[in-house]
């Protein structure tokens, strides 16, 4: 298709390549992606050559993707010659005798989606349905299928049936009104899972006043094929509410709360896979994926009954791209999964040279204790080394602390300073302490500090001792062992965790497929963006350099050399050290990028701030960091090919019991999240008529 074709064209088309009649008519509709989750939106229909127009542009805007045909056939005779051939009588013991010849239904027609059109007909108590999917010889490729339609059917129609029969061999149905002739008899087909319809009796001679119901309610299963696209490429989906309305406004059909509720649980098994087979997968996704991202590290563990209980996966090119530009503080964190079997995804990211998040590894293990975090470790290990270099940033759980004593005893160890405040509030009722501790462990010079903790200890000594042993080294800024770039908190950590909310609902491999998806994006728009930054440093960093140079505007500069200078400050005078890039402010000793008394000494020199910047920050390392693509598994599922030895492993799924209350999407709110809810939205609301903030036009009594 393309913008010059018209309707009539499109209808030829389809008609041909089915190899369906001119005469059935063909209807066409669509479902614009942005409306898939407004429940109650309808479809597109497609009705005239500017409409046809619409779709293409629709599609070449990736807004929507799917074209639904509806063909509606022309009502056969019912009492012609065509069906005397067809109405062979089934043998005694399959059939009845409750159907009745004389209203016995054919028509050729092909195997595409169910269409059902309805026709009325005006004699007494007899209403007669012509339903094209339900004649005789019609074939249905499984009985599932075949169970499905009539369910639909009878939900449509109002009408509810009895099943007389069914077994592997024989399906059979007729209304449930006993004085009722409607019926259908199927049979499955010698040697395959196919069900033909050998009769069809079409005509209901049921009272619609003696119904005691409006009809049949389809089961879960069907329900679920019926809402199974609007769970196609989306986070959400429709909610047991919108299922129910779905039901009501579309099909006409009252269903309960729990009907919905295990509708869309089988809608989204069948998107995102069921959990039990998401498990027995892992080694061959596992293989599969090195193979199409050369240098990723994946790894798993099994407990001695083969059930699952570890895994482990750093991306080749995350991998690559940390050696080369991203700086050496690694922050992790754990988070609990909401999927059948729970279980806590561990993430260990680190920030690029723009301040970006950069995914290094991920992990899925039961809980966060001194086993699996040490495991996690030792696979992490095996693709970042153990260094002098290295920091990791982490919250005060003493499985970590642990772990990291084991297997990385060189690197240095920080805690995140929200977790630090939130035990001095609530282990120590501190709250009037949490700001001067936030200065202290802010603090870039030694002397300030100290100040600053002897105040703390005078006010508290029992604060001032648990901050001590909490070891001033870890959360203290300036006195932190080796750099860690001014990254305080586990945040980008948890922001990860905060991207992958959705996600963290899924089986095992469709949440290792999201994480290989968001980082593909990630990957994907950021080197775009990168290859279009012609800056010497990052977007955000030229931003830190800018705002420096404003605040350094009123510094006069008095050279001692010609790398030292001396800089009178805000508070005190400042010595910078453009050789060792030190100034004694400690601000630029710590972030590795001029404070603004070196970028004031630097542009007195003449010279660009960008040439005494860390190189972690340069527009060129930014783009090595994003260089090579993160690729998807591009062969379909049923076409892996897998070693003998990975295609014999069999996992089975852990463990679990469910916790006792009721399901928590969210982590408990810390003392500082409550702090922070109870002083309001940041956000200053101005007033309507006047214009001014701190009231609303209800309450506004200025003069205008």
């Amino acid at each position: 298709m393309d913008s010059t074709t018209t309707l009539e064209e499109l209808k030829t088309t389809v008609l041909e390549d089915y190899g369906i009649e001119s005469s059935v008519i063909a209807e066409f509709s669509y479902f614009p992606t942005g409306l898939i989750n407004k429940t109650g939106s309808p479809r597109v229909v497609i009705a005239n050559d500017r409409q046809v127009h619409n779709y293409v542009a629709y599609v070449r805007k990736q807004e929507s993707r799917h074209l639904c045909v509806a063909f509606t056939y022309p009502v056969q005779n019912q009492n012609g010659g065509e069906n005397g051939a067809l109405n062979d009588e089934p043998s005694s013991g399959d059939y009845d005798g409750n159907f009745h010849e004389e209203f016995v239904t054919t028509a050729d027609g092909d195997n595409g989606a169910p269409t059902v059109n309805k026709g009325e007909y005006d004699n007494d108590k007899t209403v007669r349905f012509a339903l094209t999917e339900v004649m005789n010889k019609k074939e249905f490729i499984t009985k599932l299928q075949l169970k499905a339609t009539f369910e639909i059917c009878a939900m449509k129609h109002n009408f509810d049936y009895k099943v007389i029969k069914s077994n592997t061999r024989v399906w059979s149905i007729r209304c449930s009104e006993k004085a009722c002739k409607w019926g259908v008899y199927a049979k499955n087909l010698k040697g395959s899972t196919c069900f033909i319809i050998k009769k069809y009796v079409a005509e209901h001679t049921c009272a619609a006043s003696s119904k005691t119901k409006v009809g049949r309610t389809a089961s879960a299963k069907t329900i679920g094929n019926l809402i199974l696209q609007q769970y196609e490429g989306v986070k959400e989906g429709p909610k047991p509410n919108d299922i129910i309305k779905t039901m009501r406004m579309d099909h006409g059909c009252e269903i309960s709360y729990s009907l919905a509720w295990e509708s869309r649980e089988y809608a989204v098994n069948m998107v995102r896979g069921i959990p039990e087979k998401s498990y027995a997968k892992i080694p061959k996704y596992l293989h599969m994926l090195r193979a199409a991202n050369p240098g990723t590290h994946t790894s798993y563990k099994l407990d001695s009954d083969g059930s699952f209980r570890y895994l482990f996966i750093a991306f080749g090119q995350s991998i690559r791209g940390f050696y080369k530009a991203i700086r050496r503080v690694i922050v992790v964190d754990g988070t609990f999964l909401k999927n059948k079997y729970k279980g806590t995804l561990l993430v260990a990211t680190a920030l690029d040279g723009n301040f970006n998040l950069y995914p290094i590894a991920f992990g899925v293990v039961d809980s966060e204790n001194d086993l699996s975090w040490e495991w996690f470790f030792r696979e992490l290990s095996v693709v970042i080394a153990d260094d002098y270099c290295l920091a990791f940033v982490s919250d005060r759980h003493l499985s970590i602390g642990k772990a990291l004593d084991i297997v990385y005893p060189r690197a240095a160890q920080g805690i995140c300073i929200h977790h630090l405040l939130s035990n001095v509030v609530k282990s120590y009722h501190g709250k009037n302490l949490v700001g001067l501790v936030a200065k202290a462990s802010k603090a870039y010079r030694i002397t300030d500090f100290q100040k600053m903790m002897t105040d703390i200890c005078k006010i508290s000594p029992s604060v001032g001792k648990y901050l001590i042993e909490a070891d001033v080294r870890k959360w203290a800024r300036c006195r932190f062992v080796g750099y860690r770039y001014d990254i305080r908190t586990t945040n980008p950590a948890e922001s990860i965790n905060a991207a992958l909310r959705s996600p963290r609902e899924y089986p095992v491999i469709p949440l290792l497929d999201s994480i290989r998806e968001m980082l593909t994006r990630w990957f994907y728009e950021r080197r775009n963006l990168s290859s279009k930054h012609n800056h010497p440093l990052t977007k955000d960093a030229e931003k830190k350099i800018d705002r420096r140079i404003e605040k350094g505007k009123k510094f006069q500069v008095y050279p001692v050399d010609q790398n030292k200078f001396v800089v009178p400050g805000d508070k005190f005078d400042c010595l910078v050290d453009l050789a060792r890039r030190t100034c004694t402010c400690g601000k630029y000793d710590l972030l590795k990028m001029p404070c603004k008394h070196a970028v004031k000494a630097i542009l007195h020199l003449g010279k660009e701030p960008h040439a005494y910047s860390d190189e972690k920050f340069t527009a060129d390392l930014w783009r090595t960091s994003y260089e090579e693509p993160v690729n998807p598994i591009l062969e379909p599922e049923d076409t892996w090919r897998v070693p003998q030895d990975v295609e014999q492993v069999q996992v089975s799924p852990p463990e679990s019991r469910r916790a006792a209350g009721r399901r928590r999407k969210r982590r408990f709110e810390t003392v500082e999240d409550k702090i922070r809810s109870s002083q309001g939205p940041k956000k200053r609301h101005k007033c309507s008529r006047c214009g001014k903030e701190g009231h609303n036009r209800a309450t506004c009594d200025f003069p205008i």
